[in-house]
């Protein structure tokens, strides 16, 4: 490293203060452009400067105290480097371009091409110029018409043909701003003789800027070994060097980062003639003034043999976009000499090694993604196996072609009434929704006649007339493509009674057995007695008289059979919506209670608890073809480590407006901080997933289709603490973030764009909203109740195409009402009094809340002894349906009507 000293020399008058340093000292330029000031400090008054640092002079010269003199002139102590000079400038020492060079001739070539009396010359021009000018010391530009001029050290140009002696001077043009006064502190003709060591004897040869690499590699590769007492290897050492330099860490190196680092390190000069900074002027190939990761590679792949790894900046980020079902091939764009392997990561998860059939790497350095799904949307990046500082990000975006469902279907009014209909929409991004009338767009100009209620969640048409007949189009269109559903309006003086194409009623589970209801009017729909006998068998549906039926959980299955358990006779039993009886008893383990169903593999899985409380070992079994007519059964999947009962909870993909097809569900082992992924289709465990550096357990789990994220519940496994949420790719397995401090259940609602988390708290219950982005979850906003909720349900928007939030509650007659998108609450009341908490088998709420779906307009919830319909649409209560013993599970289902 270079040493900066300071000498005195004694006169009788004064004493003149000079600097010493090493005869290898280089320019080290600003940042930016890389070269001086600007024109305006370049033409200030001349003041006292120094030039180049004269002879060095005996160490026994040096004064004990310097700084009257260095406060006297700053310059004395200040280097400018070639090109420049140091002017004090109202007490500071600036560098300014040097105002003139000797008149000394010993030619030399420029990189821009053109030909200098000196070294001087050369870089006062670069300095005047603003522009990166190197010396060429293969002297191209005395080359002409094919033919290269051999000039001999100390020739003059009067030897050159007159087209190349003719020089580049601008120091008659500048030296007219400058006073030709000679300071206290010059002495020209010594100026001159040292200007001459300084610019002939100082240049970096590529000879010392190899061996300068090569020694910097060296130590580098010495400091390393000291600190880990390991070999590090080549990229990684290279790597390693460039970031040690980088001390702004924006991933460039200046050169003043160089020179800086290597004033602090003190060490000796690497080669006789080169500096760190040097670097920028070798092995800057972009001409921008610095160095990218890149750029220091390949300054070292000769060296070492390393692989030269590149990648165009304007490729840097690769934005593509694929429709669900598609498949895509992305390439990677960044190559080498030779090719390296590639490496393609999501989430930092290598995906050669997630063993997926829909994500392959291929030998040539591809990534394709076979029938593309919402979750594989996001972020891939790509780099070369052993150079991880040089990656390409490709952002994938998923589209989906829109979903559109209409009601009614059809409808008959007289003149002067008026008309509504709904609909509902669905896809990614989220479509631009608009209402037509036969093929027209709407005249919306005139609003005593159309009304479109939020983001044309419902049509209303005011005073109709028979001009109003028609098909009323809902469409819907985004980059996927454009969808449309009708809802036919037919105005008649008499009307045709259009009965509803569907209705929609629930099952109620009670002590007694099981009752069916329609909403509107509250009416009975059916009853199946505890006491009945199942068809085809000499079994009760729960027992004989007097014994209280044990319901576990409750599924519509293809809107064809309602699936419930029976823990206590260790069985399931399918009931038919349109027999109303029970058509088959599937016989399980002991203690059958969570079902779960998956539509697109026909299957309902079951967990069975194998005791009466949730604790301990577990079961898994699934019930094939689960809505086909025929007699069930169980199998059970693949078991833990050769077991079947080491089961702790299953957590299954629920059915979502996406219309998403979930491939894997997830197992939780006992006692283990971790997951088993589960193929559904195969019913086989393909991997673990190790979730101890989160200490974490998941005590429940939620799936968004929308990027394919999963949120999990955590807890620590032996004492049950809350260890927060954490934020799963459903892709790759892999931990996108995770909040310790957000504590609580989630909840998504089934368009995927939303979670709600509810955090209960001494103090009270928090909801957390937040929003399904492509990079994880965003807060959004929180409320804070007092009310102790017990359940909750997703209720569609009236006035977007999304969801609100219902919430009942544990030990009040209320239920509370969130809108998702502007954070309004607001309490329907007078919902009667829940069934006791003790009363509650199984793990279920004392008072559960069922929605009934898209263009459902009821909610039902249990209270003691009755059951409570609310409209959600008026958010009051529309009957209470008395007589019944603590009603627990709610399924609804749709009847077909014709």
């Amino acid at each position: 490293m270079l040493l900066w000293q300071a000498v005195v020399l004694l006169s009788c008058s004064a004493c003149l203060v000079l600097s010493k340093r090493s005869r290898h000292h280089r320019e080290s330029t600003p940042s930016g452009d890389g070269f001086g000031e600007d024109a305006s400090t370049r033409t200030t008054a001349a003041v006292p400067t120094t030039s180049t640092p004269p002879p060095a002079l005996l160490d026994s010269d040096y004064p004990e105290d310097l700084s009257a003199l260095t406060e006297q002139n700053p310059c004395l102590v200040q280097y400018c480097g070639k090109g420049r000079e140091c002017r004090v400038i109202e007490g500071v020492a600036q560098c300014i371009c040097q105002r003139r060079c000797r008149k000394h001739q010993k030619v030399v070539c420029g990189s821009d091409g053109r030909l200098y009396d000196n070294h001087c010359e050369l870089h006062r021009t670069a300095c005047l110029s603003n522009k990166l000018i190197l010396v060429d010391h293969t002297f191209a530009c005395l080359s002409r018409d094919g033919k290269e001029i051999v000039v001999k050290q100390n020739s003059s140009t009067d030897d050159l043909p007159s087209t190349i002696s003719t020089r580049l001077s601008q120091s008659e043009q500048v030296d007219s701003n400058f006073s030709t006064e000679q300071t206290p502190f010059e002495n020209p003709e010594e100026n001159e003789a040292d200007s001459d060591l300084y610019y002939d004897r100082e240049d970096c040869t590529l000879q010392e800027y190899e061996i300068m690499k090569d020694n910097l590699l060296l130590l580098h590769h010495a400091k390393l070994m000291e600190e880990s007492k390991k070999s590090p290897g080549k990229t990684f050492l290279v790597g390693n060097i460039f970031r040690y330099y980088d001390i702004n860490k924006d991933g460039f190196l200046e050169r003043e980062e160089l020179d800086k680092k290597s004033q602090q390190e003190k060490s000796e000069p690497l080669s006789k003639g080169c500096l760190l900074q040097d670097m920028v002027s070798f092995e800057d190939a972009d001409k921008d003034g610095r160095l990218v990761i890149n750029e220091f590679y390949t300054a070292f792949s000769k060296l070492y043999s390393l692989s030269v790894v590149s990648l165009d900046k304007a490729l840097e980020v690769n934005h593509l976009s694929a429709r669900v079902g598609d498949n895509v091939e992305i390439k990677c764009d960044v190559s080498g000499t030779p090719p390296p392997p590639i490496v393609w990561r999501r989430n930092s998860a290598d995906l050669s090694a997630i063993g997926q059939d829909d994500v392959r790497v291929f030998s040539d350095g591809s990534l394709y993604l076979t029938r593309i799904q919402l979750v594989h949307a996001g972020n891939y990046t790509c780099h070369a196996q052993r150079n991880r500082d040089i990656t390409q990000t490709h952002v994938l975006t998923v589209h989906t072609i829109p979903e559109v469902k209409v009601t009614p279907r059809i409808q008959s009014r007289r003149p002067g009434e008026e008309a509504a209909m709904f609909c509902h929409v669905v896809g990614e991004p989220f479509p631009r929704v608009e209402w037509l009338k036969n093929d027209e767009p709407l005249k919306l100009d005139s609003p005593q006649k159309y009304d479109i209620i939020g983001n044309g969640t419902e049509l209303r048409i005011h005073s109709i007339d028979y001009a109003d007949t028609g098909a009323y189009m809902c469409q819907a269109m985004n980059v996927g493509g454009m969808t449309r559903d009708i809802s036919s309006l037919i105005v008649q003086e008499e009307p045709t009674p259009t009965a509803p194409n569907e209705e929609r009623r629930f099952f109620s589970f009670h002590d007694w057995g099981v009752s069916v209801y329609e909403p509107t009017a509250c009416r009975l729909y059916h009853q199946i007695q505890s006491t009945d006998i199942i068809p085809g068998t000499q079994e009760y549906v729960c027992g004989d008289k007097g014994v209280n039926c044990s319901w576990g959980q409750a599924i519509n299955v293809a809107n064809r059979y309602v699936y419930v358990s029976q823990p206590q006779k260790d069985r399931v039993l399918v009931i038919s919506k349109i027999q109303m009886v029970v058509v088959d008893v599937v016989i399980t383990d002991k203690n059958p209670v969570a079902l779960h169903y998956v539509p697109h593999l026909d299957q309902v899985w079951v967990l069975n608890w194998r005791s009466e409380v949730d604790e301990g070992v577990k079961t898994i079994q699934v019930i094939r073809d689960a809505a086909q007519k025929r007699k069930h059964h169980t199998v059970h999947p693949e078991p833990i480590d050769g077991q079947f009962d080491l089961v702790r909870d299953l957590f299954m993909p629920p059915v979502q407006d996406m219309s998403h097809m979930f491939k894997y569900g997830y197992v939780s082992h006992t006692n283990q901080r971790g997951l088993y992924k589960l193929d559904l289709a195969n019913m086989r465990y393909i991997r673990s997933i190790d979730l101890t550096p989160y200490n974490c357990v998941p005590r429940s789990m939620q799936f968004s289709a929308l990027y394919g994220f999963v949120i999990m519940e955590c807890e620590e496994p032996m004492t049950g603490r809350a260890t927060g949420q954490v934020l799963l790719d459903y892709l790759t397995d892999s931990v996108v973030s995770q909040k310790p401090g957000l504590l609580g259940r989630p909840a998504v609602t089934p368009n995927s764009r939303v979670v709600v988390t509810l955090d209960r708290a001494r103090d009270g219950v928090t909801l957390v909203v937040q929003q399904v982005t492509e990079t994880g979850l965003k807060f959004v906003f929180d409320v804070k109740t007092t009310l102790n909720i017990s359940d909750m349900t997703f209720y569609p928007s009236q006035t977007t195409h999304g969801y609100d939030l219902y919430a009942s509650a544990v030990d009040k007659e209320d239920i509370l009402f969130l809108n998702l998108v502007t954070g309004k609450v607001e309490m329907i009341t007078g919902v009667g009094k829940a069934m006791q908490p003790s009363l509650t088998q199984w793990g279920n709420p004392n008072r559960p809340i069922a929605a009934s779906g898209v263009f459902g307009h009821y909610m039902v919830t249990p209270a003691n002894e009755a059951l409570f319909v609310v409209n959600g649409e008026t958010r009051t209560v529309n009957c209470e349906i008395g007589g019944l013993v603590h009603p627990r599970a709610v399924v609804w289902v749709t009847m077909q009507l014709q």
